[in-house]
């Protein structure tokens, strides 16, 4: 390789190193106090395979190998990104409740059955 396209491989490598460091770091040593640590983990688990797909492409040239860490950083991302959006997808097939009244607030047209809202917030 030239001097320029190796010197761009190893910036490029080393940040893909820095970013998994980075998201493992605070993870395992403050652990009690990091929420979604499995998300991260799996998160930086994916960056770390996708610095090995680099490697195993750009200097030893294994396209299979190279293609087959690729998709294993794709399920440890699509993982990782599920760990995160778990509490908000429901998959029971319920409905998800609206309200019932006259207007699109859920109430009668006078209003009188809205509650909540910004309404009962103290001045301070």
């Amino acid at each position: 390789m030239s001097d320029l396209t190796s010197f761009v491989f190893i910036a490029q490598t080393t940040m893909l190193v820095i970013t998994s460091v980075l998201l493992v770091y605070p993870v395992v040593a403050y652990a009690r106090n990091v929420a979604h640590t499995r998300g991260l983990l799996l998160l930086a688990a994916g960056f770390l395979t996708l610095t090995f797909s680099y490697v195993a492409s750009v200097p030893l040239g294994m396209s299979l190998v190279s293609s087959l860490l690729d998709f294993a950083a794709s399920v440890f991302a699509a993982a990782g990104i599920w760990q995160f959006a778990r509490p908000f997808v429901r998959l029971d097939g319920r409905d998800v409740e609206t309200p019932t009244g006259g207007d699109a607030t859920g109430g009668d047209a006078a209003g009188d059955d809205v509650t909540g809202g910004f309404e009962s917030a103290g001045d301070d």
